[in-house]
């Protein structure tokens, strides 16, 4: 049986055309996957965008409408020169003059802490009859070891003192060191004349320095 090139040739073409079409089937196929795929991706990138969008907003109180309160801390500038102000000093109370009510047996130390004066130490003095303890060399002149010479000397000056108001006035330390004044007593004319520059040569606010000994001298001013 013969077969005719016609034939022959239709049933090359046939079977072409059936292999394109595959191909063009496949391809189709893959193309569609393709999408698919791209879209699941892109649906997941989207999802999880928003969720981390949904994240932040949570964490942030101001988007969940909560108001927050902020605060703010102011300092001071800083300026260049100056210093810290000191601490307060503690100072003893007002002067206080009635001395009627205080016990007996106190010192001129313990007058001058609770806030007297010298002339209300004199007047506790006087009050209780002149004790030996604040007046420890016998001059006559309490306290004066204790409270400053400004006072002491403001106070007895044209007073009458014990050991000098018999003596003249205008004497030397010297002169009083001869008559065998003590040199208590060589203080108390000093200061019952007015304290003069005579007898502190120096101005130191130590009379006689130079005349009666060192012994003397500090006995009397560091007792």
């Amino acid at each position: 049986m013969s077969v005719e090139p016609d034939s022959v040739t239709e049933s090359h073409e046939n079977t072409h055309l059936g292999k394109d079409s595959g191909n063009a089937t496949l391809a189709a196929l893959a193309g569609v996957a393709v999408g698919v795929v791209v879209v699941l991706l892109a649906w997941l990138v989207v999802m999880m965008s928003r969720q981390d969008s949904a994240k932040e907003t949570a964490s942030t109180p101001q988007s969940a409408g909560v108001p927050v309160t902020v605060k703010t801390l102011t300092v001071a500038p800083s300026v260049k020169g100056t210093t810290t102000a000191p601490a307060p000093v503690r100072t003893l109370p007002k002067a206080i003059g009635d001395v009627r009510s205080l016990p007996t047996g106190l010192f001129c130390r313990d007058l001058k802490t609770k806030g007297y004066s010298y002339v209300a130490a004199i007047d506790y003095w006087r009050l209780h009859g002149q004790p030996n303890q604040m007046d420890a060399d016998r001059n006559g002149i309490p306290c004066e070891t204790v409270y400053s010479r400004s006072d002491i000397g403001q106070y007895w000056n044209g007073r009458e003192v014990a050991g000098a108001a018999p003596l003249t006035s205008n004497l030397l330390c010297r002169e009083l060191a001869d008559r065998g004044a003590t040199y208590a007593e060589a203080v108390a004319y000093w200061w019952y004349y007015a304290m003069p520059l005579r007898m502190d040569a120096d101005q130191n606010g130590i009379p006689c320095e130079t005349v009666y000994s060192v012994a003397a001298v500090n006995n009397f001013w560091l007792q």
